[in-house]
Order: C-alpha cells, then sequence, then structure tokens
C-alpha cells in the first residue's frame, strides 16, 4: 500500500519515491510508487497535478487517483518498475484546492451552527467551490454567515486532521455512516468534520471567504463561494469594475450605485418618448399605406415585436387584411398578420410553406416568423394565393 505523504505533511511539494509497478490502461501508464505526496480524487476534492522525474526522463502527471488503498498516478510516459523518481507536485494547484476546501468547512460549518442545515452537495473544481445546503437561505443570511466566517479566519485558529481514538465520543459532520478508521478535520471553532482532504494549517491562510452566487436549489440552497487567493483575485476585478464605472460615469466610486440609478431612469425616460416617437412615425406610414383589393402589405426593418403588432394593428383599421414583415438584421424575419375575413392561422401556415418559419395566435391575430427573405410582392402573392 503506498504511504501517503500528503497526510504526514500537507505542504509537502517534492519527494522521493519508488515505482512499485507500471501497467498500461485507457487512461495511460498507471504507476504506483511506495510512497508519495501526490493527492488522489476524493472527498469532493480534485487531484494534484506535476512532475515525475529520473535521469533525465521527466513524465506528466495529468490525473491521481486511489484504488484499494494506492495511489495510482496516470502518465502518457512509462517509468519501468523499481526506478527511484523524484516528484514534485503543482503546489499553486494544491495550496488553492487545500485554501477552498479548508474554507468549504468554515463555511459549511457555521451554516450548520446559526441555521442547523446540512452540507449535502459540494463541487469543487479549478473555477467553482459549489456547496448545497438542505434549508433556504436569504441574502442577508448569507452575509451573516460570511462575517462568521471570516471572523473566524482572522482568529488564526489551528486546523488539525487526524484519526482520533475517541471518535465515538466526538460530534462531527458527516455526509454518510462510516465504518473502520475515521478522519477528523477541525477547523478552528468553525467545524468538525469526517474528511480525506487536504487542507490549510490555520484558519487564516484559508480566507477570506465570499460567496459570489446563490439559487434556490432542490428545497435547499445552493451556494458558489470564493476562498483565500480566488477572493482576492476576484475582489481585486470587481473594484477594478466599480473604478471603471465610476470613471464612465464621473461619479465617485463610493456614490456609483446611486449613479446607475440615476442614469438607468434617464435611460427609461429616453426609451418612453422614443417609443412615443416611433408610435408617432408608424402612425404616419399607416396613414400612406396602400390598400389593395382590402390587402395592406407593408414591409419595415428591425422592429420589435411590439411595434410590428401596433403597426399591423393600425394598418388593419384600413384594410380587411394587414400584413407587417420586418426583417431582422441577426435573426429571421417577424411577420404579423390581422384580418377579419381570413383564417390568419392557416394564412400563417401557408406563408410557411413556401418561407419556412412557424407562428401562431389567437383567431384574427398570427404572429410568428419566416426562415428565406422575402419582400412586399411575394407576400402580396402568397396571401393572395390562399383559399
Amino acid at each position: 500500500m503506498s504511504e501517503k505523504l500528503f497526510y504526514t505533511d500537507r505542504y509537502m511539494t517534492d519527494f522521493d519515491g519508488t515505482v512499485l509497478s507500471c501497467t498500461e490502461d485507457k487512461k495511460g501508464w498507471a504507476i504506483v510508487l511506495d510512497q508519495t505526496a501526490f493527492y488522489p480524487e476524493g472527498g469532493g476534492q480534485p487531484c494534484d497535478r506535476g512532475v515525475m522525474c529520473w535521469g533525465e526522463n521527466t513524465a506528466l502527471i495529468n490525473d491521481v487517483r486511489e484504488k484499494s488503498g494506492q495511489v495510482v498516478h496516470y502518465s502518457d510516459t512509462a517509468i519501468p518498475e523499481g526506478t527511484q523518481v523524484h516528484g514534485t507536485i503543482d503546489w499553486d494547484r494544491r495550496f488553492d484546492m487545500m485554501q477552498q476546501h479548508t474554507g468549504e468547512h468554515i463555511f459549511s460549518g457555521v451554516v450548520n451552527s446559526m441555521f442547523g442545515y446540512n452540507n449535502v452537495g459540494f463541487h469543487l473544481s479549478e473555477k467553482d467551490n459549489v456547496v448545497d445546503f438542505d434549508g433556504p437561505m436569504t441574502k442577508e443570511d448569507i452575509k451573516a454567515v460570511m462575517d462568521r466566517c471570516n471572523a473566524e479566519i482572522w482568529a488564526n485558529r489551528p486546523v488539525i486532521a487526524g484519526y482520533p481514538e475517541n471518535v465515538k465520543e466526538l460530534e462531527y459532520r458527516s455526509k454518510k455512516e462510516l465504518s473502520g478508521p475515521i478522519r477528523i478535520v477541525s477547523a478552528g471553532n468553525a467545524d468538525t468534520c469526517a474528511c480525506c482532504g487536504t487542507h490549510t494549517s490555520t484558519t487564516a491562510q484559508a480566507g477570506p471567504v465570499v460567496a459570489i452566487s446563490s439559487m434556490a436549489y432542490k428545497g435547499g440552497t445552493r451556494i458558489n463561494i470564493l476562498c483565500g487567493r480566488r477572493a482576492v483575485e476576484y475582489l481585486k476585478q470587481r473594484n477594478d469594475d466599480c473604478y471603471a464605472i465610476s470613471h464612465q460615469l464621473s461619479a465617485p466610486v463610493e456614490k456609483i450605485t446611486d449613479a446607475v440609478a440615476a442614469r438607468m431612469a434617464e435611460i427609461d425616460q429616453l426609451k418612453y418618448r422614443l417609443a412615443g416617437a416611433r408610435r408617432q412615425l408608424m402612425a404616419v406610414w399607416a396613414e400612406k399605406a396602400e390598400v389593395t383589393d382590402g390587402l395592406c402589405i407593408m414591409v419595415s426593418e428591425n422592429l420589435r415585436s411590439n411595434e410590428i403588432l401596433q403597426l399591423t394593428q393600425m394598418l388593419a383599421g384600413k384594410a380587411n387584411t394587414a400584413l407587417v414583415y420586418s426583417p431582422q438584421q441577426d435573426t429571421n424575419g417577424k411577420l404579423c398578420i390581422i384580418s377579419t375575413e381570413k383564417d390568419t392561422n392557416k394564412l400563417g401556415r401557408h406563408i410557411s410553406a413556401t418561407l419556412g418559419g412557424k407562428g401562431g395566435g389567437k383567431p384574427g391575430t398570427y404572429q410568428g416568423f419566416v426562415e428565406k427573405e422575402t419582400d412586399a410582392d411575394m407576400l402580396s402573392a402568397l396571401v393572395k394565393s390562399f383559399q
């Protein structure tokens, strides 16, 4: 069985080992050493990556798994059995995972102590640190959790991992019933949990902890948190965003929320005035539109759906059948038909049979789109050919 050096010293980055076996499988070459500092995927924590060197040779380790107590390193390079190798893990990746995992312990422990909710799901990757809880939490609840988490981090308490002899007497979190030796991780005063992962040595090294998003999920709450370096980088980026917005709005950064609100109100007012002007313009178009045999057709580019309906309604005031077609810049052309003498849904399907697209609506009004380019003459011909 491989000796797991990452439990002896979680900060070990280099080690020496002997190849016990090297076999080929679908993932590449599966290498087992007598001892290793490479952490295998487990406990929700992704595996370590790095290299193994011997002589002038180097093998990239791109995946590590545990099988029957053996730590298996996967590489695209074979290493002969009995070879003495020097292993080096990707420390930036490992420390990031340690920060995220420790921060998740602190966060989950605080949620459990404050609300009694259990961590029922945990997904850690290079980008995300997502935790699912079996109860609802408001934004204010999550802010209170963050405050307590970061207070625990600032206290700089030790994070202790091991196999206590009195484990049956301890209260600890676990998602499932466990048997045999149980590894317990205590993250300061925030959490005691059964866990096989790697963690920082103090709570301070995991911080800060920031919740960046939350959503209702299966009757509970899903929260995405960032810890340590990830949290700092995220806050730096948001700080840059705030100053960029401050510059664009010519407002002090501490007042950008009010400045954005004022700008949005101004935009809403301009949209209202623009909509009124466009309605007036469409009324002029409708007044000048020609009606032939009870049919009025108009083509106008890039109208919004509500504008197409409004214009068709205006045209229907002077024609038995009114049709508006609006070619769109990036999508299929939009179509609206209003008629007092034709079945508009059947007419719409008749047009779609030639031009593609689909649509529907209540009796007398059809709204949809067509896939092929067309013009007023073709649309007129299609309406006239409809029986």
